[in-house]
Order: structure tokens, then sequence, then C-alpha cells
């Protein structure tokens, strides 16, 4: 508008949308200074500043003494307008670098899931904390130290167990996806929908949701230095964490996934990469006949061609790459198939979690029974009150409840 030549006017836009573009990227990423956007805003408004002079001074207002101060006296609130500009940018920009409905936010590169979680449990705080990576989401709900609900966005396990090694049974993937994009449309959380296609019926519901949800977590842990974390405050617990309570503890929970961490950690010394194609032994079916196989073990077999990596595997088995890895490390002790760490790491891989995963959840269940009958005792017999004011007579039940808990899975 005032220099009247388009092409230039075209080109100081274009400038000014990658330097714009540039500081906000900055500012999101808390790398810039106060003074970056009021550098910006002065580049602009300066340019044009001289433009506007020039053009001025060109005119027969500039002889007269009442226009050069009407002039100056715009110039001097042009300048403090451009301070207001940019203190409203910066604002702005700093509002914009998080989610408002969170009560707090982090990377879990700087911070590790273990101790926040650890934090909103001693805490007794109700909330939801959310962890995300680039491709998945897990929503965990929180209630005086205990987790009364995993909702992940994306199961990582198709297949759910049997009660024997020859039994099985898959979730379509159909149902899977159905499941997922209800989802993320209305928010039913996965697992609802599962229940409600009947792929639970003949089975303990809640201990598959425990499943499922902990591995999801533990792929999270496993991941963490490319996680981050969110943390939302609530008022009470949604219906659906209501109606599932799954009763988990968090500090079993963390002492199973850091066993989990521990073993894969070990396994992956064993298998470096999970994008490396798995290669069998040339006598791989005579080291494997004399073994005792399960279903899904024999369906992993039948996949390793030197072509599929773990991380395929996973993919076409239904099975968690933790689990592909357990199966792979007993293939590789038994000289079926290659091990690229050596033999020697075989020798540092000890996994056997299984039991101390039902011993903790087991005690967990009994320790809640022996709180709620002693609860009842002391209620009818005249217990004192508690630090709560509740009449139960525990004192400090939650510290009762995870010390006990911590004991028992320690032990297993």
């Amino acid at each position: 508008m005032l220099g009247d030549d388009p092409e230039r006017a075209e080109r100081d836009y274009e400038h000014l949308l990658v330097r714009a573009g540039d500081l906000v990227s900055r500012k999101l990423s808390m790398q810039g200074t106060k003074s970056e956007t009021r550098d910006l805003v002065g580049e602009i408004v300066f340019s044009r500043l001289r433009r506007s002079f020039r053009s001025f001074l060109d005119t027969p207002d500039a002889e007269a003494e009442i226009k050069v101060a009407e002039w100056t006296l715009a110039t001097v609130i042009g300048a403090v307008t451009m301070l207001n500009v940019a203190a409203a940018i910066d604002e702005t920009v700093l509002a914009g670098t998080g989610p408002q409905d969170y009560s707090f936010a982090g990377r879990c590169d700087f911070i590790a899931l273990e101790e926040v979680m650890q934090m909103l449990g001693a805490g007794k705080h109700c909330g939801c904390l959310s962890l995300e990576k680039h491709d998945n989401r897990i929503d965990i709900y929180i209630e005086a130290g205990r987790i009364r609900y995993l909702d992940p966005h994306h199961v990582v396990r198709r297949v759910l167990p049997g009660s024997t090694p020859m039994q099985y049974r898959e979730i379509p993937a159909q149902v899977m996806e159905i499941a997922e994009r209800r989802h993320a449309k209305e928010g039913v959380p996965v697992f609802i929908t599962l229940g409600e296609s009947n792929i639970f019926n003949g089975l303990d519901a809640r201990a598959i949701v425990r499943q499922l949800g902990t591995e999801v977590l533990f792929d999270f842990i496993r991941t963490q230095d490319r996680s981050r974390f969110l943390y939302r405050r609530l008022d009470q617990m949604p219906d659906f964490a209501r109606e599932h309570d799954l009763r988990l503890g968090i500090t079993p929970v963390l002492l199973e996934l850091s066993k989990r961490l521990d073993d894969w950690r070990s396994m992956c010394r064993a298998f470096p990469s999970p994008d490396e194609p798995v290669e069998p032994m040339p006598d791989m079916l005579a080291r494997i006949s004399g073994l005792s196989l399960g279903v899904l073990e024999i369906k992993v077999l039948t996949m390793i061609n030197g072509e599929n990596s773990p991380r395929g595997l996973t993919e076409l088995s239904g099975l968690p790459l933790y689990d592909v890895y357990r199966l792979l490390v007993r293939f590789a002790g038994e000289g079926a198939i290659v091990a690229p760490g050596g033999l020697a790491s075989l020798l540092e891989v000890d996994v056997s979690d299984e039991e101390s995963v039902e011993s903790a959840l087991e005690a967990l269940d009994a320790n809640d029974d022996h709180l709620a009958v002693s609860s009842a005792l002391d209620k009818v017999l005249g217990g004192f009150l508690d630090d709560d004011g509740d009449g139960t007579g525990l004192g400090n039940p939650l510290s009762l409840d995870i010390g006990s808990r911590h004991d028992t899975a320690s032990s297993a």
C-alpha cells in the first residue's frame, strides 16, 4: 500500500511468514527470548515506518509544523502499540504451549513415568494420567493410590491365552478396528467395546483387561524416552472406571514393570534389533522336535523363515513384542534359531515373571478383602477413629495396603 509495488509487497509477506513461523517454533520449544517477538514486530513496523516517512517528506505537509508534530506523535504511539502487540503475542504463544485442561505435563525422558505414578499414588490423587507417543496413547485412571482403570487407545495384543498351552482366542482384526475407531469418535474404551462383542465370554474379563492394559503400559515404559505425560485432575472417576474397577495397586504394578524392563534389556542383548530378520538354524525342525510346544509357539516357529523380523512376527502373530522376544530367546536357547548377540547373551536372560504377576494380583485382592473385613469389624466393635476420621481403626489404609503388596510382590 505504501510503495505501490505488488511484487515487493508479496516478497515482504513471504519473508514475514518465514520469520513469524520460526519465531513461533522457538517460542513453543521454549527456546525463544523475550526480545525476539519485539524485534520481529519492530522489524515489520520500522521497515514500513521508513517507507511512510519518505512518503511524508515528499508531501507538502512536511513543511507544516503541526503536520510534523502529528506524524511524530503517531510514531510514538505506534511504538507503544508495538510493545503491547509483542506482549500479547508472547502471552498467546505461551498459553498455547500445552493443553490448559491438564494439571501438569512433561516429557518422559526428563521425568520417569515410574516417579510420576508413585507421586500420584502417594498423594491419593483422583485423576487421569495420559501417556502419549507417536503411535499410541493410554489413559490411567488413578484414585486413592490405586489404578482404577487402564484405557489404551491401541491394544498391542490380539491373541488371548487359553486355559491350556494348546488353547488361545484371537481377537478378529475387524472387531479390534471397530473398537479403536469407536474410541476415537465416541470416547468409549476399547475394552468396553470388546466386552460388548463377547470377546471375553468364558474368561475372567477383569484379569484380561489387567493383562492387556499393563502390556500397553509396559510398552510406554520401554520407550518412554519418546513419550510424554499429561495429568488431569478429576472430581470423580468416570462411570466405566467405577463399574469396571481393576483394583490395581500402583506399587505392585511398578514392581512388575520393573521386572519386565530388566528382562527386556537382557533379551535385547540377545536380539539387539527388533527389525533384523530372525535366522533359523539349518536343523531347526530337528532341534525343536523334542520340545513341548503350545499352539502359539508353533505358530511363531512357522513364521521364522529368515525374512521376518521380531517386529514383523509381532504383527503376524498378534503377540506383543515382549512375548515374541521371550519365545525367540527360548528357541535360541534350544539352538533352533540364531541369536545375533551370541550364546553368551542367552545365559544372562532369566524371564520368569508369569508367576510373579499372578502372585502380586492375588495378594492385592486378598489384601483388599482383609481391609474390608477389618473395617467392618472395627465399626461393629467400636474401633477408634483413624487419621481420616472414618472409624475404621486402620490408621492409614493406603500405607498398609501398599506396604503389604510391596512385600508380597517382592518375594514373588
